[in-house]
């Protein structure tokens, strides 16, 4: 059994991942598993994925996660930091509660971004989510407020709420069929726009198949249609306004004007980033370089583990780990 080591997970809708640290930033194992979202996942799914997990690391690396001197849980959908008690009832008793500390998956993910240094961090998937820290480590955020209040603005799940929006004025809720009603119908597999309210109210996760449809319109031949240019510089302009409040509002004195992106609709659409890059330096009125996260966030979670067993060995340990990974 491998001695001195942390374990830093990230929590996802569906899928997770857990990665187990030595405390001098040697990675000893690696391990995927199912939903740990804090307010999606039910309490007993949570702690079978998280188990599911533990159980791999065990028989896989031959860790034994109880023994791990801290772990740092990532999970959707949390703003704020869990107690110990109350982190130890989410996962069902699996680990030591006074070295278990539950996290807003984008705090974790913003650790990893810029190694635990004072930054900024931008998600867009299906949701989106603005995230920055500053020189004492503490976390501000904006957005993540899910598809129940507006889709997260420049999201997938947004984008798509827009190419709806379009469609259905254009062609009179489907009276007069279009070139983008027979692709929303073609995605949806239904024979007419009509039939989309009730396929999409009473499917199965509609936000994820709904910001799906983002990414056939941007594969489709009408990616080059003035509507869908227009919505895509209004998705990045309005990622890059969700930093506003943290650019003006957080200490950022050592912040050396980098801004981290990850998620799909920032990573893969070159229109959506020059507008978010573009409207982010007026709003910042200084240089400022946009890059990839430093490390994923599961990587980014166990630094945290590490940071509250020992702030001195983070840098080292980062240092390594950002090696590894490039």
């Amino acid at each position: 059994m491998a001695a001195g080591f942390v374990i830093g997970v990230d929590g996802g809708g569906t899928r997770s991942r857990a990665v187990a640290v030595s405390v001098e930033g040697a990675v000893l194992g690696e391990v995927g598993g199912g939903p740990l979202n804090v307010n999606t996942t039910e309490s007993g799914t949570f702690a079978a994925s998280l188990g599911g997990m533990l159980q791999q690391l065990r028989e896989a690396h031959g860790l034994d996660a109880s023994a791990a001197e801290q772990t740092v849980i990532g999970t959707a959908s949390l703003f704020t930091s869990l107690g110990h008690d109350e982190a130890g009832r989410l996962c069902g008793g699996l680990l030591p509660a006074d070295r278990l500390t539950v996290v807003g998956d984008v705090v974790s993910a913003l650790f990893g971004a810029t190694l635990g240094a004072p930054g900024l961090l931008v998600v867009s998937g299906t949701g989106s989510i603005a995230a920055a820290m500053d020189g004492d480590g503490q976390c501000r955020t904006t957005g993540g407020l899910g598809p129940a209040i507006g889709g997260d603005p420049g999201s997938a799940r947004w984008i798509a709420n827009e190419v709806l929006l379009h469609a259905s004025a254009e062609s009179c809720n489907g009276e007069q069929p279009t070139a983008l009603t027979d692709l929303i119908c073609a995605h949806f597999g239904i024979v007419s726009f009509q039939q989309l309210i009730p396929e999409v109210y009473s499917g199965a996760d509609p936000a994820k198949r709904l910001a799906g449809l983002s990414q056939a319109m941007a594969e489709s031949e009408l990616n080059g249609q003035p509507f869908w240019l227009d919505i895509v510089r209004r998705a990045g302009g309005r990622l890059a306004k969700l930093c506003g409040p943290l650019l003006t509002g957080s200490d950022l004195a050592n912040w050396p004007g980098v801004v981290h992106i990850s998620g799909s609709v920032l990573a893969h659409n070159a229109t959506v980033r020059a507008a978010f890059e573009a409207e982010l330096a007026a709003l910042a009125r200084r240089p400022l370089s946009v890059e990839s996260p430093r490390l994923p966030a599961a990587e980014g979670a166990a630094l945290m583990a590490l940071k509250a067993l020992n702030p001195s060995r983070v840098a080292v340990a980062a240092a390594r780990l950002a090696k590894r990974e490039s």
